[in-house]
């Protein structure tokens, strides 16, 4: 019509910056997700993170001893003199792992994170002569040595600037932090690698950075930080290889990452060096390239059989630590096979109904998004209700992003099919294994698969295959759905993703300050000897008592330690009290930390009131004699004025202990 005009508006697009700006932004990236790492590297108490108890006994024996050791070696070596060490049992000992750990109603001891609480630590450290315990750590016979003495190698460093026991421990934590700045660069390289455009390979590498999971494995001491970085530069030499097959210097890289992937953990470097080695060998059968084939295989072979033949080395003389039979046991596969074709349908049946609970709405679920410490501190998104809310809306999407999957890995072998048919199997083979990440990920999932239940999978087993599990959900699962459906499925994500990653790096510290530092956990200033007598029992609950413990796992107090926890009101006042103390035999012994959370007396009393009436106060028993000994529980008033008469009594045997998990 006269006086109309048709208008076609074009979609926007985000502009692509340029390498230059790239580099800045990657620059600030990589330094904003450092940061806080590093800030969790001391926010988190000493020892809560997950399984970090072993992790570290094994770097201080080797940084004890100067270098590596094997189980043979037993405790025929000690620590040279003068050498400062950072004793794990008594930082056990001193950040109260035996109490808290998972355990969430428990805080982290009064005053910790001060200088003042770090000098004490560092004043009441035994001598390095006295410190015999974890000269043989239990790990030595579990996994390789090459993160250990990485983080045994920086210890060392800092001992030449400090003497302090507790800045080794942070010394060796920062570690992670450090590999994930060399990661997430190379995270990047990475991405590129898989035609990802700038924009989009620096939101990931953001995204990865800031990731609540990332920061919480790359603040602790513990080897997937180590295996994050090797198998990221094994891709990425990989992928370059792709495009350059008979470079002599990717080749070399490729060779030291996975000889280095060897000793720092087994099951990543067979996940990567499959799906490499498959890449490379269809790439050239295809080709039929056959040039310079032994040397090129040497630079590759040659630096894992130098790491293997070290870690041999350190088990020789080492008796087995599972038996042929006990491994084909572990997930149950024996059984099952014996009890014919139905108790096979049923165990296959059963296993991957417990995998797709446990990967949409389980242990492994909760653990990748953000459950932190000893899985005891999950994420709290502002209040329990949106994080519920969020959690639900993440689920049905990784549900459906599975079924995409499964969609898409049927699409891509139907139309491979088609191509071998047609006389072209080796084109086939070469399309089906050009993208290493991708085989990665997928031969990562497989063998979690094998192994469900045993032992209960996290998600923080992903993190050294980070990238290749976001790249799967963006790049890989969208194609499977036809016309604008799968770009919006993409858009979608990368917008989840980078909402719900700020959301979790900001929301975090919050979390992790309920979880470790409510408020009241400095000893209440109050004078014994001022109060008055009250001659009414005082009301109060011991819910907990902890004698010495040997475990592999969670933390333990020492030989001449007891803890006791639990909570004290003020009846008459109908209140919190204002605090506690701690009698033995009738005698004055200590004031407890007074202020922890306390559920247990809201529900025994039925008020919200009492929330934070809880306390805990781990006893030096060196003062009192071997044998029996009675325990009471001193209240306070609210008021603060009156010291209520003792109540029942507990008894507790100084020297005695018992197995993992007494009270």
């Amino acid at each position: 019509m006269p006086g109309r005009h048709q208008v076609r508006v074009k979609r926007l697009r985000l502009t692509e910056p340029s390498e230059r700006v790239s580099a800045v932004l990657l620059g600030v990236i990589v330094v904003a997700a450092t940061t806080v790492a590093l800030t969790w590297v001391f926010y988190i108490p000493i020892l809560e993170a997950p399984d970090e108890t072993v992790h570290f006994e094994y770097s201080a024996a080797l940084y004890g001893a100067g270098g590596l050791i094997g189980p043979r070696d037993g405790n025929r070596f000690t620590v040279p003199a003068g050498r400062p060490f950072p004793n794990p049992t008594y930082f056990e000992d001193q950040s109260a792992v035996a109490v808290i750990a998972e355990k969430p109603a428990q805080k982290a001891p009064a005053a910790y994170g001060s200088s003042a609480y770090y000098a004490a630590v560092d004043k009441g450290a035994p001598a390095p002569t006295t410190a015999t315990q974890f000269v043989d750590p239990p790990l030595v016979r579990y996994y390789p040595f090459g993160y250990y003495l990485l983080d045994a190698a920086l210890m060392g460093v800092t001992a030449l600037v400090t003497s302090s026991p507790v800045a080794l421990f942070f010394a060796a934590r920062a570690v992670s932090a450090a590999l994930l700045a060399i990661s997430l660069v190379l995270t990047y390289m990475l991405l590129r690698r898989l035609r990802c455009g700038r924009a989009l390979a620096l939101t990931l590498t953001g995204v990865i950075g800031l990731f609540p999971m990332s920061s919480m494995m790359s603040s602790s001491v513990q080897s997937d930080s180590l295996s994050f970085t090797l198998a990221t530069l094994a891709l990425l030499a990989a992928l370059e290889l792709r495009s350059r097959p008979h470079d002599l210097r990717w080749i070399t890289v490729l060779g030291v990452a996975l000889g280095l992937l060897l000793v720092t953990k087994v099951h990543f470097f067979a996940v990567v060096t499959t799906a490499i080695l498959a890449m490379l060998l269809t790439q050239r059968l295809d080709a039929r390239d056959a040039r310079r084939w032994p040397l090129e295989t040497a630079l590759v072979v040659l630096p894992s059989a130098v790491m293997e033949s070290i870690q041999v080395w350190t088990q020789w003389g080492a008796p087995a630590l599972i038996s042929a039979g006990q491994l084909g046991e572990l997930p149950n596969y024996r059984t099952a096979l014996t009890g014919g074709p139905g108790a096979v349908a049923s165990y296959i049946a059963h296993i991957t109904s417990f995998t797709f609970l446990d990967h949409t709405f389980g242990r492994e679920f909760g653990s990748f998004w953000g459950v932190f410490g000893w899985v005891d501190t999950p994420l709290v998104l502002g209040s329990p209700v949106v994080t519920v809310v969020v959690w639900l809306l993440i689920s049905g999407l990784s549900i459906g992003l599975l079924a995409c999957t499964l969609v898409r890995v049927v699409q891509i072998n139907l139309r491979l099919l088609r191509v071998a048919r047609r006389g072209r199997v080796r084109r086939a083979l070469r399309i089906a294994f050009s993208n290493p990440v991708v085989m990665s990920y997928f031969l990562l999932g497989a063998f979690l698969f094998t192994v469900e239940g045993y032992p209960g999978i996290q998600g923080r087993y992903y993190f050294p295959l980070l990238p290749a599990v976001f790249w799967v959900a963006l790049k890989y699962a969208p194609r499977a759905l036809p016309g604008k459906f799968g770009p919006a499925l993409f858009r979608m994500q990368v917008a989840g993703l980078i909402v719900y990653t700020v959301a979790g790096a900001v929301f975090a510290f919050p979390t992790l300050a309920a979880r470790y530092y409510a408020n009241g956990r400095d000893l209440v200033p109050v004078a014994r000897e001022s109060l008055a007598s009250d001659p009414q029992t005082g009301r109060y609950e011991i819910t907990q008592v902890r004698l010495p413990e040997a475990t592999l796992g969670v933390g333990r107090l020492a030989p001449d330690r007891f803890g006791v926890v639990g909570w004290a009101i003020d009846q008459a006042a109908a209140s919190p009290a204002k605090t506690v103390f701690i009698d033995i035999d009738g005698q004055p012994f200590q004031e407890a930390v007074f202020g922890d959370d306390s559920p247990d007396a809201v529900s025994a009393l039925g008020s919200a009131r009492y929330a934070g009436c809880g306390f805990d106060a781990i006893l030096d028993t060196t003062r009192l004699t071997r044998g029996p000994h009675q325990l009471t529980v001193r209240v306070v008033s609210a008021d603060g004025l009156r010291l209520y008469a003792p109540g029942p009594t507990t008894e507790f045997v100084v020297g005695e202990s018992v197995g993992p998990g007494a009270t």
